[in-house]
């Protein structure tokens, strides 16, 4: 009888435990759906419970796009990664007229750059002018399309049935919770909230590096770090003939709806472009990755541009261009095939 109310008295504690776990489990679920659902940091429902006039979302796909949605079409879209952060649409605007979104998303890639355009075509929000900044190693065959370009169905054109968002999971998700805090903790403060894009997609100024000792460090580090992103496998020899079919199915959309399609390869700090050339493979890459380019009308590279070889001023550390820099870029490239 004691041995029997033993066992039983035992078989009861695994249970407690699985509720607890389940319980406990429940409840942070429930808390990080209560708070991502009510911040909304990605802006995917159409209430604002708590007011707030800036969110800090990390993928700026989504916040982009979902703010995009509520705007009316613009007569310019700019296109590429975060090196065109550093293009104001302002001076798009003075040089070829009407409105320009700044439609950069972080580490682009070719999928990006089409997956834009598609969407715009289906939502009817085709521009007269489209500009796309264009990245050597996008057309890395190694270099795999960005993970939040995958996960959003209205980017997405590869696979719908892999990468589905699933609007619902993205209240439960961590990388949304974050975002969710970062956005209280900016929205509570004392200080001044600032937007991470303008109305017209803009993430404001980049300033130029320091040209001190410490500074050139800093670009030295940065150099590495940039290698080992986008070219320490020295294996890219070819551009990716697949994004190169992208390209030229951009190429027909563009004459299709007669959008005027201006291109340009983002500039390349002297430092990187000297390492890139020192090895045989990645050499050989970057010819034929300007050679194809300049089969399209339109197309300006800025590699070979002295106006940044030879003055470091227009970098922002070693990846980015600054504002002035960017300006240029806009100045050269409209202005010629205006």
């Amino acid at each position: 009888m004691n041995f029997y109310i033993l066992i039983s008295k035992t078989s009861k504690q695994p249970k407690r435990w699985l509720k607890g776990v389940f319980s406990i489990s429940f409840g942070i679920s429930l808390f990080i759906f209560s708070i991502n659902y009510i911040v909304d940091p990605y802006n995917i429902t159409n209430h604002n419970l708590l007011n707030i006039k800036y969110k800090f979302a990390r993928d700026d796909r989504t916040e982009k796009l979902n703010y995009f949605k509520t705007l009316p079409p613009f007569e310019n879209i700019l296109i590429g990664s975060s090196r065109v952060y550093s293009i104001n649409p302002k001076v798009v605007s003075n040089i070829l007229g009407g409105e320009t979104y700044n439609f950069g998303v972080g580490t682009a890639t070719v999928e990006d750059h089409l997956g834009i355009i598609k969407y715009l075509e289906k939502n009817r929000k085709l521009p007269k002018n489209i500009i796309i900044g264009i990245d050597f190693y996008t057309f890395n065959p190694d270099i795999l399309p960005n993970g939040y370009f995958l996960k959003n169905k209205e980017l997405n054109f590869l696979s719908y049935q892999n990468y589905h968002e699933n609007y619902l999971a993205k209240f439960f998700s961590i990388d949304s919770f974050r975002a969710s805090v970062k956005t209280l903790q900016k929205h509570f403060s004392s200080k001044e909230e600032k937007p991470r894009f303008d109305t017209h997609g803009w993430g404001g100024t980049y300033e130029k590096i320091s040209d001190n000792k410490n500074g050139f460090q800093e670009l030295k580090k940065e150099l590495e770090e940039s290698q080992e992103l986008f070219y320490s496998n020295f294996s890219y020899q070819h551009i990716d003939p697949k994004r190169k079919a992208y390209y030229q199915e951009i190429k027909e959309l563009c004459h299709q709806h007669k959008i005027k399609l201006y291109l340009f390869t983002t500039p390349l700090h002297p430092m990187l472009l000297k390492e890139l050339k020192q090895h045989k493979t990645t050499h050989q890459a970057l010819d034929e990755f300007t050679t194809f380019l300049s089969t399209f009308n339109n197309f300006i590279n800025f590699y070979e541009e002295e106006t940044f070889q030879n003055n470091l001023q227009h970098f922002h550390g070693i990846t980015h261009t600054t504002s002035k820099g960017g300006d240029i870029i806009i100045h050269k490239l409209l202005t010629k095939f205006r």
